[in-house]
């Protein structure tokens, strides 16, 4: 017995020593400092992720981080913070060491919020998403609206099968601002079928901030903001490029994009880029027909200068993009009958639907947009950095109706842009980091032919002041911000001077409150309030006749007043590194004075066709939804990622619904990914589901097509699922990887319309489309960062 009881306590204390063995080898601690690689400042709030255990930690007001718990072992850290390309370094550990981290730092717009895929978040108390790297790869060939609708929450307002403009929560147009490389993109983006002119080649990053708390870019900004983000201009010696080849079959589009860059090796500091884009197709078809004239043809090309020195710089940055896009001969119908017709029968007439072509005819669009950009910064010490920006923008549009010669325009818009921005940024003190700013712009529109918009020019000018606050024991983020901005249109007339428009100006004052709590490295939750304000817009002010992408007749009303939104966001976040990870976004926008677009059951007979009548009027609004995502590993190659997104819109003004709303929609997809083989890397096969419901909240006249008081010439479509399929590698062909994308929409080539989609009138949605995608990058030389 004796025996045993000595045996028994030995394997205990054994057992102990074990434990306590095991315990002390994970004790190790890794520390250091993380500095900016130019101002050699510490950065603070930089996060640092152990991507095998999920371990999270942030850097201090001096810069220093401390990974504590560690066992021996290989790991990959994931460095990243506001404003810098993330990093991530493979660190073997087998003691407690320490190891300082530079990054390449820049301050910019909103102390750059970016989510980017499914790495680290940066710290924010606002809704916001991004794509980069392989999910943006994914959206190559496709226009911005189309490459938006990958994030949760944003839908797509289309005319067509070629213009498509993001909704975000319900919002487009004039309340959600896009900046092209830095700059509020400035054409004729009131029209719901004026797509932004931006090239989305262009982008290493395409960001979301969602509603009005993006105060930095501007007060207006109701919807949201769309950043879309070039690269950084190389750092270092050596020659880099990449080629990007994309085809699709439904259209026979096919689209090439190529990059070069260089930092110059005889001039430290000196840095330049091109890049250009061709992208042509034909007409589209549906699951039953082809639809004439929808083909599309575009050019772009940018090009960027950059001379950087420690302590200042500056950046010339030129692009143009130019397009010619069909209008479908269907929807301009020549007699009200016809159009009726059109619309009961639930196809167009098949003079309209004859078979392929590339051959763009009459009705069709001719845009051309330019951009100027100058950008230059100074270090301002220990206190900060000072930026200034200038700017400015062409846009030009040509419109062309369908009875005409093909060499007489219609309408033609030419609008030109000033910007300027003055920003100065500065360091964190006592966690505090804040940014201080002063922007202007000016603009002068002019029309030949038949008046839609009139003659007119605006000032507009505003001022910022924003702050964040972090705690140091990194569970608390505070942040707020206040912004004035004053509008006024002027010089408004028609080019017979016979109509008197009358000027109008506006201001008033935005501002957001924010806060995050994390209470542990991988739950945190964010709340945010902020109330914004736009004046009405050009066209709902003034506009007058057929709009021609459209194929409607609009009718603006100068009495508008200025929209004042007032939006709530609560968000909670979980994350578990590779695993798992969960986003739920609540929100609530109440807006006075909401301005849409009424359609009507009217018809209006012109020369040009006959088209639906709608006016622009004013609501009191309410807006609440929620944008659910989860992706979950759940066997080590198998994930699956699904979303979900609810908006119930309600016109407090009138006690119904209100109309144009996107349907709740949720997509769901499965991915396996097979691992490395000899000559493939980074392989994935997925299948998706889209599942649109009805849109059934809508006004009650709406529903009754017999209804005298109807609201619109067609009730909602029906609900629609669609499947998709895709699969990508990295193949290695010697020592040149290519990464290859082949995958197919709306597989089952499934008939459906969309209710967001103008052209739901006279024609159902694209088919089957089967695409191939390539990126092939090129180095010569030394590779550049």
């Amino acid at each position: 017995m004796k025996m045993i009881r000595n045996f028994a306590l030995t394997a205990v204390l054994l057992q102990l020593l074990f434990i306590a063995s095991a315990s002390a080898q994970c004790t190790i601690r890794l520390s250091g400092t993380v500095t900016d690689s130019e101002t050699k400042l510490p950065l603070s709030g930089a996060t640092l992720i152990v991507k095998e255990t999920g371990l999270s930690v942030k850097s201090n007001d001096k810069g220093i981080y401390s990974l504590e718990g560690l066992c021996p072992g290989i790991y990959n850290i994931r460095i990243s913070h506001i404003g810098c390309a993330p990093l991530e370094i493979e660190w073997n550990v087998s003691a407690d060491q320490r190891r300082n981290i530079t990054l390449p730092h820049s301050i910019t717009q909103l102390q750059e919020v970016a989510i980017t895929g499914h790495a680290a978040k940066e710290v924010t108390t606002a809704p916001v998403e991004s794509l980069s790297g392989k999910e943006l790869d994914k959206t190559r060939g496709l226009t911005l609206g189309e490459a938006l609708k990958r994030v949760n929450g944003v839908t797509s307002m289309t005319t067509g099968p070629n213009v498509s403009k993001p909704v975000i929560n319900g919002l487009h147009s004039n309340r959600v601002l896009v900046l092209n490389n830095g700059i509020r993109q400035e054409g004729q983006q009131w029209g719901t079928e004026h797509a932004p002119e931006v090239d989305p080649f262009l982008a290493n990053k395409i960001v979301v901030i969602k509603g009005a708390s993006a105060l930095r870019y501007g007060g207006d900004a109701i919807g949201g903001v769309v950043l879309v983000e070039p690269k950084a201009l190389p750092v270092t010696p050596g020659m880099n490029g990449e080629v990007n080849l994309a085809g699709f079959s439904n259209n026979r589009l096919g689209a090439v994009s190529a990059t070069l860059e260089q930092q110059v090796p005889e001039i430290p500091g000196l840095s330049w880029r091109i890049q250009g884009t061709l992208r042509k197709g034909g007409n589209t078809r549906t699951p039953d027909y082809w639809l004439d004239n929808t083909g599309v043809e575009e050019y772009n090309f940018s090009a960027a200068l950059g001379w950087k020195k420690p302590n200042y710089g500056a950046e010339l940055f030129y692009s143009q993009f130019n397009t010619n896009l069909g209008v479908f001969e269907g929807s301009h119908i020549g007699n009200r009958t016809d159009l009726e017709e059109v619309i009961k029968q639930q196809r167009p007439f098949p003079e309209f639907t004859e078979g392929f072509s590339y051959k763009i005819d009459r009705p069709y669009q001719h845009v051309e947009h330019e951009l100027f950009k100058i950008k230059a910064f100074v270090n301002t010490g220990k206190a900060g950095k000072l930026n200034l920006v200038l700017a400015r923008q062409f846009n030009f549009r040509n419109e062309l109706d369908r009875n005409s010669a093909l060499s007489v325009n219609q309408m033609n818009l030419n609008l030109t842009t000033y910007t300027g921005e003055l920003v100065w940024d500065h360091n964190s003190w006592k966690g505090l980091r804040g940014t201080i700013g002063a922007s202007t712009m000016y603009q002068e529109n002019s029309y030949k032919s038949r008046l839609f918009i009139p003659n007119y020019q605006s000032m507009q000018w505003g001022a910022f002041w924003m702050e964040k606050w972090e705690s140091n024991n990194n569970k608390w983020l505070l942040e707020g911000g206040v912004r004035y901005d004053n509008k006024n249109y002027y010089n408004i007339d028609d080019n017979a001077r016979e109509i008197k428009y009358p000027e109008q100006d506006y201001s008033s004052f935005s501002g957001s409150l924010g806060a995050q709590y994390r209470l542990n490295d991988h739950l945190h939750i964010s709340m945010n309030a902020a109330r914004a304000w736009r004046a009405a817009g050009v066209n709902e002010l003034y506009a007058s006749g057929l709009h021609h992408g459209a194929a409607v007749i609009e009718q603006g009303d100068h009495f508008l007043k200025g929209e004042a939104a007032s939006k709530f966001n609560a968000t909670v976040h979980y994350d578990l590194g590779e695993k798992l990870e969960a986003d739920v976004n609540f929100y609530y926008n109440y807006i006075r004075n909401f301005i849409f677009l009424q359609p009507t059951d009217s018809v209006v007979v012109t020369i040009r066709g006959a088209f639906p009548y709608t006016y622009y009027r004013q609501a009191d609004a309410s807006m609440k939804g929620m944008d659910a995502q989860l992706r979950w590993q759940f066997l080590p190659k198998w994930q699956i990622l699904t979303k979900a997104s609810l908006l119930r819109a309600y016109n407090e003004s009138a006690n119904d619904w209100m109309i144009g709303m996107p349907s709740d929609r949720f997509e769901h997809e499965f991915t396996f990914f097979p691992g490395n083989l000899k000559r493939l890397k980074d392989s994935y096969v997925s299948v998706s589901m889209s599942n649109v419901l009805k849109q059934t909240r809508t006004p009650a006249n709406l529903k009754d097509p017999n209804d005298p008081k109807g609201q619109d010439l067609m009730a909602p479509p029906g609900a629609y699922n669609l499947l998709g399929l895709e699969a990508g590698s990295t193949v290695s062909i010697g020592k040149q990887p290519i990464s290859v994308i082949l995958g197919a929409t709306n597989v089952l080539n499934t008939r459906y319309r969309e209710y967001l989609n103008f052209f739901r009138y006279f024609a159902d949605e694209p088919g089957t489309n089967i695409y191939l995608k390539l990126k092939v990058p090129l180095h010569f030389g030394k590779k550049a960062s």
